[in-house]
């Protein structure tokens, strides 16, 4: 996570000085640097987008953002949580929180693990910090089941 958002502060500076430089030039006849400025301007976008991928949790439910869009399920929609086989990494023994809802529909997470794989936080964690994550979902599914449950 704190590479990718020292990516997007490193592009949002950098494109602020293109700009900058862009509209010097503007003013005094020079070239502008307009097409690097939006390339720049993309970089940074592309970048708080994936500083931003994560589960988040709250008191309405579980939100699943990812690098194009996000979604969020309401406590009442979530039947349980599992750790199981990712869907894309089987090979490398990749391992997923997935969230199944009341409909038997079953969603993977942006919380993985493998175990052929070093962990790095945002693509592959360890396996300690993704049972961890996994009771803490289970944790608020309880409270959001039963209210008069206090968090630990």
């Amino acid at each position: 996570m704190a590479l990718t958002g020292g990516l997007a502060i490193l592009g949002g500076l950098f494109a602020a000085i293109v700009a900058l430089d862009s509209l010097k030039n503007a003013v005094t006849g020079g070239t502008t640097h307009g097409f690097a400025v939006l390339i720049l301007i993309a970089w940074t976008a592309a970048a708080l987008r994936l500083y931003r991928m994560d589960l988040y949790v709250s008191k309405e439910g579980v939100r699943k953002r990812t690098f194009l869009r996000q979604r969020t399920w309401s406590w009442a929609a979530v039947q349980e949580f599992k750790i199981k086989p990712m869907a894309g990494l089987r090979v490398l023994g990749g391992y997923a929180i997935w969230i199944r809802l009341h409909d038997g529909s079953e969603i993977e997470t942006t919380v993985h693990y493998a175990e052929a794989l070093p962990a790095v936080r945002g693509m592959f964690m360890a396996e300690h910090e993704v049972v961890d994550i996994y009771d803490q979902l289970q944790a608020a599914l309880v409270r959001s089941r039963n209210p008069a449950v206090q968090p630990r």
